[in-house]
């Protein structure tokens, strides 16, 4: 499927035929994990229990981003939704 990049309000994003939406019973607010690796783009509708890092500057600053997540990834998750 090639699509292309479109704006949205002040976001950019694609959009999806609604074949697509139905095979991966996609509905509004639906989440998406969303993964980058050599040049390719791929996304999973079943999230993983946990993130996963694949790249960070260096150790300290993995674990730091871990501990953060792990204290307040719910109430970071519930803020983002206020929007």
């Amino acid at each position: 499927m090639l699509k292309t990049v479109a704006q949205i309000g002040n976001s950019l994003g694609g959009i999806f035929p609604s074949e697509f939406i139905r095979r991966n019973n996609l509905k509004k607010g639906s989440k998406m994990a969303i993964t980058h690796s050599n040049g390719s783009i791929t996304f999973a509708t079943k999230l993983p229990s946990q993130t996963v890092y694949d790249v960070a500057g260096n150790q300290e600053w993995l674990e730091l981003l871990k501990e953060v997540e792990s204290k307040y990834g719910k109430a970071l998750e519930t803020l983002a939704k206020l929007q």
